[in-house]
Parts: structure tokens; sequence; C-alpha cells
């Protein structure tokens, strides 16, 4: 498989008066880094600190250490996010209807929560402090192989684990575990509290590991990242990483029309997928007894189906859904029906708007490399989203930094460029883009 990244395919450069506080490529993978950081650093020390052999989902207790992690962040991103992009409107130009498209999703969660009666908390607005920081610096796809590398060193730190201390990185529950592994091995969770959680965290990775340009560093992330996605055992991660290549390939074999149709198509029906299986399912035990889960959520919304039973219902509830469904009732299992019961339908068109631009942007990218990938990025997670909630509404989750920063820069990327792009003389036709196909 050709590399999505071609040493030819350069974005446009900056104007000097852009150019510095809002156009640093140092600003901006340190920002990339700084959320890959935050999402991983709760999961890591529990790892560390926690006897994974005894752990149990959703009955051990939350490491005291992680805990303040998670509630200094709350407060320190916002108000990081909030100075930065005072910052930048004080000393260059914010694009504004970008930091507005990556804030409404939260914006409408918190003005949600005044519905329920509740006094919106900091860890509704996380969201759109990571997106306000990633708008105010201008981050870029090609800033994304940041997300890349993070992925191939959890891969090959968790691989390496597995073999010489194994009981840190794999799921706890014992041997009752390994009729779901596809390898006859223990279910590698890495650092992780589960495997579908390590899973997709690989998965959500990949395109941005595809717009790595040197292939001897490419292939072996590809490879270490593909090999411990296989020890997961995470059926959804393993369908959103095969619909991510699929993408890819077909981007090789189809002209530029073409393909962009068949994206497109191949979006739709992840959409429509992820809408319709939680709502047509009468079976409790079908996908792994996602069933009743699905079931008993769509119970619960009943007729609240535009503004949800709030962001905190499934904290709120969880004594009661344990007991019910299991530990692993702390969402619905599906993006539509997790977002549906938290926020409603207003919360659910404000993120479908992000995702739907997502496509938009990268669909109508110019530069190959990252218009694949965004096209992958977007296929993936939605095809995710049917069986798993890819990233959490509320806080700053292990996934948050691999599936809402990708998100973000994809859907705005193009409206950040535009006025770069419309200011440069247009570059000459290649044949290969004459011919309709990929310059």
């Amino acid at each position: 498989m050709s590399t999505l990244a071609s040493p030819r395919e350069h974005s446009v450069a900056p104007s000097a008066s852009e150019a510095g506080l809002v156009d640093s490529p140092v600003a901006r993978r340190v920002m990339v880094l700084m959320l890959a950081v935050f999402s991983l650093l709760g999961p890591l020390i529990e790892t560390v600190l926690t006897d994974r052999s005894h752990y149990k989902e959703g009955t051990t207790a939350t490491n005291p250490a992680v805990a303040a992690i998670d509630d200094v962040g709350s407060v320190l991103v916002p108000a990081v996010a909030a100075a930065t992009v005072l910052l930048v409107v004080l000393f260059a130009r914010m694009s504004g209807p970008s930091l507005l498209l990556v804030v409404l999703p939260a914006l409408v969660l918190a003005a949600d929560e005044f519905v329920h009666g509740r006094t919106p908390t900091f860890g509704l607005f996380l969201t759109a402090a990571a997106g306000a920081l990633l708008v105010s610096v201008r981050v870029k796809p090609g800033d994304l192989v940041i997300l890349g590398y993070v992925a191939g060193a959890v891969a090959a730190g968790s691989i390496v684990a597995m073999y010489a201390a194994p009981a840190t990185v794999v799921i706890s529950g014992g041997t009752g575990t390994f009729d779901k592994s596809l390898t006859g091995a223990p279910l590698l969770a890495g650092i992780f509290t589960h495997s579908n959680t390590f899973g997709m965290f690989l998965a959500l990775s990949l395109p941005c590991i595809f717009l790595v340009r040197r292939a001897f560093v490419r292939w072996p992330l590809l490879l270490l990242v593909g090999w411990a996605l296989l020890l997961s055992s995470s059926r959804t991660a393993l369908v959103g990483a095969g619909a991510m290549l699929a993408v890819v390939v077909l981007s090789r074999l189809l002209p530029r029309a073409g393909f962009v149709v068949v994206s497109v198509v191949g979006a739709v029906g992840a959409l429509i997928a992820v809408i319709r299986i939680p709502f047509a399912e009468t079976d409790p035990e079908a996908f792994t007894y996602r069933g009743a889960i699905w079931m008993y959520n769509r119970d619960a919304l009943g007729d609240h189906g535009l503004f949800g039973l709030g962001a905190h219902w499934y904290a709120d509830n969880y004594a009661v859904l344990r007991t019910v469904l299991s530990s692993a009732a702390s969402h619905a299992h599906n993006l539509v029906l997790t977002t549906l019961v938290q926020g409603g339908a207003v919360v659910l068109v404000a993120w479908l708007v992000v995702i739907a631009l997502a496509l938009i942007g990268s669909v109508t990218d110019p530069i190959r490399s990252s218009s694949v990938a965004g096209i992958a990025f977007v296929v993936g997670l939605l095809a995710m989203g049917a069986t798993e909630t890819p990233f959490p509404l509320l806080g700053w989750g292990p996934l948050s930094a691999s599936a809402l920063v990708p998100l973000f820069v994809f859907a705005t990327r193009h409206r950040l460029d535009r006025e770069q792009v419309s200011s440069q003389p247009p570059a000459p036709a290649t044949r290969a883009a004459r011919r309709g196909r990929w310059a």
C-alpha cells in the first residue's frame, strides 16, 4: 500500500502576518501532545498503581491520584483555553465560525443542564476547551502524526508488558474472558481498564499513522498498532479499523470523483447503522448482550428524546444500572443512543454537524493525504459508534484525544485555511488531476 503522504504535498504557506503565534509547528504539535497526555495520564497512573489482577471494572475505586488529575484538568484546561483564545484574539485573527463549531456541542449540553434544573459543571466544557485550543493555534491534519506516534508507543509498551508483566496489561476477569479472544491469548487492555477501550484507541489512531511521511517509520507503527489491535480482540475496533483500511485501499484504486462518491455513500451507510441498530434490536443477547443495554436505555429515554435525561444521568444512576445490566452500563454502547440519553436530540444534532463538516472538509481537501485520512477517520468513527461510544460527552476521557482531536481538526481545517488558499495563485493542474485522479 502506498503512503498517503507525498513529499510533493505541501500546505499553503501562511502570510507573514499570520505566522508565529497562531502558525507555529511547535505550538501546534505541543497542543496535540498536551491533549493526548491529558487523556492518557490517568489510565497510565491507574495501571502503575492498581493491582490489575484484582481489578473489577465498575467496582474498584478510582485511584486518588487519577481523581486529582481529573479535578485539576477540569479547571486548568478550560482556563488555559480561555487565556489562549483571548491572546490570539488580541494579537491575531481568529476564525469565529471554526471556534463556534468546536464549542457548540458542549455549550448546548451545558444549556441542556438548565432544562433539567442543574448548574453546568466544568467537566461539560472540556470538549469545548480542547476544541478552542486546537482552533486558536490552527492545528493542521499533518500535526496529527503526534497521535500516531503516541499510539505506536502505547502499543509497543503494551505488547512488551504482555510478556514481561502480563498482570498489569491484560483484562481482569480470569479465563472466563478468553472466549472473546480471537487469538486464544488473554485480552490485551494495555494501560486501559478494558480491551475494547484499548482497541478503539488504537483504531482511532490509524488515520494519524497514515499521515506519517517516511515509510520506514510508518510501517513499523502500523505493524505495532495492528498487532496490539489483534491482541485486544475488540470486534468493534477491528470493524472500525477495517472500514478505515477499506477507505485507504479504495483511494488507491478509484479516480478521485469515484472515490468521493463511494466514501460519502459509505459514511451515510455507517451513520444509518449507528442510528438503526440500537433502536431496531429486540434480542437482549444480541451483540454480546448489548441488546439488553439498548433496550433498557430506550425504555429509560421514553419521551425525553428532545432534551435527554441529563449529562450526569449515567453517573447518578450507576448503582442501579450496574445491578440491572452490569458494570458495562455506564453508557449505551452506541454513539447516538448515549448522546440522546445524556443530551437529547439538541445535543445530537450539534455533534452530527461537527461530524458532517469533518467529512465535507475532508472530501473537499485538495491535499490527498489529509483528505483520505479524514474520510477514513469519519467512516471508522461511525462504524465503531454502532456498538460503542467512541468518546464521552462529559469530561475528557481516555479516548477523547484520539477521537475528538482529529474530529475537530478535520472539521475546521478547511475553514482555517480558506483565506490562505484563496490568497495564493492557483497551481497548474497535474496530468493526474486533469484525468480526475489524485495528484
